[in-house]
């Protein structure tokens, strides 16, 4: 498992930025790594996604650059990679609607790199083979979220030989005791987590050496150790450097982070509605122990991980977002009554549009990639 840390945060690749955010120097280790917040560049990327308005993306590296270029009508390109897994939950979402946002609203291309070599050196899977069919699946998953193959670059990475030629040369740029350092490694780890860093860097600079194209990177604070080992490789190569942009996660249902390992905390994409209703019925909320307690004293919607999800991604309008706050703070609304069951009703309703939009999507899901792709392990729905 890779460990690294932050100014004495011990994080591993499980670590939600959640746990960055908690901190009280939080504002310190954004100036320290030459981070900035979202708000000194709001008025000229607009607030018309609630992603933007709330905080959702709350901070950024250059993307000042990226605004520079499209202010001058000039291209640049989004990378994000998926390591492949079993399913894939909301908390996925944020990551990915910001993708197809920015993607939609600038008309820049998107590489998604699909990372079967990471999950095979941290030991996640037992084969490269194993991954081949969950990264078929993710993407079909990831493109009926509701993108079009027009500018979509999907890859598997172990695959791409270009990827792997661009890793061995940026290898020579960086010692092992550099990346020891910034990624926290014992020397007990095998040699391929030191060396995922160069694929890594490769994934996300060839877009601009092959294309010319600027990139910016979405991701979360917690993986910003490789976005400045990737940055220090592009100086030394003299090759523009990576933008990048950091979001908030949606919280887990239990009020920590959310894994795919713990189903508890996260609502699949492939849930049936008797599981949603299940899961959402037993979430964390800020609401009292009784329902006469909550209609006296009222509710608290900062610890509530259902008012999270209304204010990250499913409450659109700002007007009914704060009646919902009002309803919760004043007692007016029940937590199991009223809030739980319009969450659920959300998400179910999500669901069948997004049923819809895979069953295209598998259609023509060999359009998204830029190398041919077995689908003999793929069902049709």
């Amino acid at each position: 498992m890779i460990i690294f840390l932050l100014r004495g945060v011990k994080m591993n690749q499980n670590t939600e930025s959640h746990d960055i955010e908690k901190r009280e120097d939080y504002e310190e280790v954004l100036k320290e790594f030459g981070i900035s917040k979202i708000e000194s560049i709001l008025p000229r990327i607009g607030i018309d996604h609630l992603f933007f308005r709330r905080g959702v993306v709350f901070a950024h590296r250059d993307f000042d650059e990226i605004l520079n270029r499209i202010e001058k009508n000039k291209s640049f390109a989004i990378i994000s990679g998926r390591g492949p897994s079993n399913d894939l939950h909301f908390g996925h979402l944020i990551l990915f609607d910001l993708i197809r946002y920015l993607q939609n609203k600038y008309n820049c291309k998107y590489f998604l790199p699909f990372s079967d070599d990471e999950k095979y050196v941290f030991r996640k899977v037992e084969t490269l083979e194993g991954t081949y069919n969950l990264a078929i699946q993710n993407a079909i998953d990831i493109f009926a979220i509701g993108f079009k193959p027009d500018d979509v670059h999907a890859y598997i990475s172990s695959i791409t030989p270009r990827i792997h030629y661009l890793a061995l040369n940026f290898s020579i740029n960086q010692t092992y005791n550099a990346v020891k350092a910034a990624l926290g490694l014992t020397g007990e780890e095998n040699v391929g987590t030191s060396y995922y860093t160069f694929i890594q860097a490769a994934h996300i600079l060839h877009p601009t050496i092959d294309q010319d194209l600027p990139v910016v990177v979405p991701i979360g604070l917690d993986q910003d150790v490789y976005m400045r080992l990737t940055r220090d490789i592009a100086r030394k190569r003299k090759i523009t450097l990576p933008s990048s942009l950091y979001i908030k996660y949606l919280k887990g249902l239990t009020g920590g982070p959310m894994s795919s390992s713990a189903e508890e905390t996260c609502v699949f994409l492939r849930d049936e509605p008797e599981v949603i209703k299940k899961k959402i019925m037993k979430a964390l909320t800020g609401g009292r122990d009784t329902i006469k307690e909550q209609r006296e004293l009222g509710a608290n919607p900062e610890v509530c991980t259902i008012f999270d999800w209304f204010t990250k991604y499913f409450v659109e309008d700002d007007e009914e977002l704060e009646e919902i706050e009002r309803g919760c703070r004043s007692g007016g609304l029940i937590c199991g009554l009223d809030c739980k069951p319009k969450l659920i009703e959300m998400i179910i309703k999500y669901q069948e549009g997004y049923k819809k939009r895979k069953k295209e999507v598998i259609k023509n899901i060999e359009k998204y990639f830029d190398h041919e792709i077995d689908l003999s392990g793929i069902g049709s729905d």
